[in-house]
Formats: structure tokens, sequence, C-alpha cells
């Protein structure tokens, strides 16, 4: 019959739905999850066999791997907007606090340990460099008004002189009009690679909303990443929601000008099967290129729409290699955890910055007894399009990773179970972002607000 509920992988999933939402990563989840609860019927389709997207994991010889996202700011804090939408979904994840947040390794330098309270990181500051403590305090002064009028402004639609005299500036731009310390100026925006630009690229407004959320906590989902994307797939099932997974879209259906639905592909060890679904709704939280360009198509969003997304910059994807290790010092792996430049020119973010992050030092138990996990995270900036040897690109960069991570911990390769790195294209293939970047497009002044993505 017209109206029977499709059979797909053995479960029943009806044809019309109020919404529908594509893309099963922490935002798709989320969005799913709100509309469910505000009392429409969603359907929630991912191409991948397991929810999460970059917030997902993978198992090698007993090890769980955070698969790319490994920290989670404000989530665990429920005083903030997050935090409290956490609770209200009635998220069960549980959620330990990372102190400190980050530690930066310069040449000549002892660790800069960065708390996790804000007045001990400014004093921390002033402590080693009092050269410039009237500078620091001037500078974190203007940061605190980027980060509450950027608000205002990118959130709450609230125009506003502050805003729109500091989003034209830079990270570098204004470091570099408050201090002249190049030491100073490099902790500053010494995980800026985390954005995945150029400090001298990214928005100094989005840096100040984004760096000081770190101080209202920063935190590791207990149980991996993996964890809380499926506690919040959890939640949206309890609701009544229902969850498609193995199923790519093919198209947004449109019917006089408005989504009418979407038609996908199943994608498994089966032969695809095609099926249509209705919704006056559809969300996406996939790439908005894929999504204008391939899903929707020129004929319904128009040439300027593809060309404009085109013209965007994208982020730059992450390297990672991932590590299981077996009786190393737990002790001196969370001391050697954090970012590690080995000049202040922000040029060497492209060539020799990395970031080790050690999962087992928040949460044991995601390892066999008596062993640890090791991520090391370096930008790569690189077109999918243009490398044509995949695997010896994956070979040439694991191999400087290798080496340099060898310098930190010279007796590493004896401790080593198991080993894994993804690539640019490995993000690629299992989110569809454009080149595997790591936050879609590049936060610069110039792509932000309603030049990022136009609403027509």
């Amino acid at each position: 019959m017209p109206n029977d509920p499709y059979v797909i992988f053995g479960r029943e999933y009806p044809r019309n739905y109020d919404a529908i939402v594509i893309g099963a990563g922490i935002g798709g989840l989320f969005c799913a999850n709100m509309l469910q609860r505000g009392g429409m019927n969603v359907l929630l389709v991912e191409r991948h066999y397991m929810l999460g997207g970059f917030c997902s994991t993978f198992r090698r010889k007993g090890f769980i791997f955070d698969a790319a996202t490994h920290f989670y700011p404000l989530l665990g804090n429920p005083t903030t907007m997050t935090g409290k939408i956490i609770k209200e979904l009635e998220i069960e994840t549980e959620w330990i606090k990372m102190d400190p947040v980050d530690q930066f390794h310069l040449p000549g330098m002892p660790t800069f340990t960065v708390p996790s309270e804000f007045g001990p990181y400014v004093s921390r500051l002033k402590e080693w460099f009092p050269h410039e403590a009237a500078n620091i305090d001037a500078y974190f002064a203007e940061l605190r008004q980027a980060y509450m009028y950027g608000l205002l402004y990118y959130f709450k639609g609230v125009s506003n002189d502050q805003a729109e005299r500091l989003e034209k500036f830079t990270m570098v731009g204004k470091l570099d009009e408050h201090f002249s310390d190049p030491r100073l100026k490099t902790i500053m925006m010494g995980d800026a690679p985390h954005w995945g630009s150029l400090p001298d690229r990214t928005s100094y407004v989005f840096d100040a909303m984004l760096r000081l959320s770190y101080f209202l906590g920063n935190y590791y989902p207990k149980g991996s990443s993996q964890k809380f994307a499926d506690d919040l797939g959890r939640a949206f099932t309890k609701l009544g929601g229902k969850i498609l997974k193995c199923a790519e879209v093919e198209e947004i259906t449109t019917e006089h000008g408005k989504a009418k639905g979407i038609r996908l592909r199943t994608i498994s060890k089966r032969d695809p099967e095609v099926f249509e679904f209705d919704a006056p709704v559809v969300v996406s939280n996939a790439d908005a290129l894929h999504t204008y360009r391939d899903m929707l198509g020129e004929r319904h969003c128009g040439k300027w729409m593809i060309e404009h997304l085109e013209s965007l910059k994208p982020t730059f994807a992450c390297f990672l290699t991932h590590i299981g290790l077996r009786g190393m010092d737990p002790e001196k792996l969370a001391e050697s955890e954090g970012y590690y430049w080995s000049d202040p020119d922000v040029s060497d973010v492209l060539v020799n910055v990395f970031k080790i992050f050690i999962p087992t030092h928040y949460d044991p138990e995601i390892a066999p007894p008596g062993c640890q996990t090791l991520i090391v995270q370096r930008p790569s900036p690189v077109s999918v399009a243009e490398v044509t040897d995949w695997p010896a690109h994956k070979t040439w960069l694991e191999g400087k990773t290798m080496s340099q991570l060898r310098k930190v911990h010279p007796d590493i390769d004896e401790h080593i179970v198991v080993k894994s790195s993804a690539s640019a294209h490995t993000s690629y293939r299992f989110t569809n972002n454009l080149n595997g970047g790591m936050l879609g497009w590049e936060m610069s002044p110039e792509q932000l607000g309603s030049r990022r993505l136009p609403i027509y």
C-alpha cells in the first residue's frame, strides 16, 4: 500500500514526518532532539553506520580512540546555555572537567600551562611577562567587549558599534596592536591551529567568543566522544524520533519552491535501495556546498548561491595519529600534552605545529589496564582533489609526526601496541566536508555572519 511504512534493514519507517534532519553529527543530533521535544515527528538520516560525525570513535585492540573532536567547552556546566540544553534534553553523559585547559611548549621556554580559571590564567601571564602587564589588562578588557558584543551581534542579531568595529580584526592584528613580546603573542595564539586556519586569518571576535568560554568549563565525555553521540541518539529515540543510518541523501525534493522531503539511497553490503520520505521541513547538517550543489541543485537554489559557497575558503583538515600504548608513565604523558611550536612565526602552523592529547588522562577506562591512548593532531592544508597518492601522503605525514613525537618521548616505540593515522581524505570520506575541513569554512573576518551563508 502507498502509505505503508518502509521496511529498511529490518525496521519500519513511516513515509511522512514533520521534519527530516540530514546528518547525525552533534549539530544534527541536537537539532533532531529539540525538534522532537518541541512536538514534531522527526526522521534523522545518517550516511555512516554510527552517530557523531567528527565526534565518533573507533576501536583497535581494546583501545577506544576519539576519531577527531576530543574536548567540549561549556557542555558540562549547567549554568551555561548549552549546559542547560543538555539538562533539558536529559542527556546522560557524564562530563570530566579538563584542568589545565591546555599547555604550550615553545622553544627555549618552560611549558606554559593554562589554568581552568580565568583569574589565575591572567595572573600567570603577568608573572611570565611582567613588562607586558598593563598591556595584558588592556587586551583582556577589549577581549571581553569582543566576547559580549560578538554574542549579541552574531547570536542575538543585535547590531552594535563595538562588534562592527572589532569584526574586521584578525587574532594577529589585535595581538600586534597590544603586545611586543613575540613569546607572549605565541602563547596567546598557541591553540589557533584548532580553528583550522592561520592566526593571521582567524577572526579576533570569533576567537574571543570561544576563548573566554573555555573558562566556563572545558570537558571530556566519560566513555569517549561516541558515548556522548550515542546518548544524544538514545534521548532522541526515547522521545519517539526515528534514526536511519547507512543511508545517503541524494536529493532534497521540492514542490512549488518549498521543501517536500528527501530521496535517499541505502549504503551497505546489500544491493542499494532507494526510498522517498516526505516532510515540509528539511534541515541539513551536512556540508553546505554539498547540500546546495548536490542535494538541492542549481535549478532550485540558483547559480549565485553555489558560486558564493565555492568562493569561500574552507578550514584545514586535521591529520591525526592515534596510538595505543602500554606501560608508559601517565604523569610524563600528561606533562607532554598540548601544542608544540618550533617558531613564533604564524607560518609554522602549516609546517611544524602539532598537538598531543592523552584521553586516558581523563578517562583511563577507554584503554586496557595499564595502557594509555595518545592522539597527535596537526593541520593538513591540502586539497582532496589534488593529492594523487593518498597512501604515500599518509606515510609521509605519519613519519614526520612520529619523528617529532620521538623527540618528546624517546622511548615511545617500545610501548606502542597499535598505531593508526587518518588523513584529510579520511575526514572527507566520513563527513563529506569540503577537503575534510575540521570546522567547515574558515572563521576569517570576511566570512562571518551573513557573509558566510546568506539567508534568502
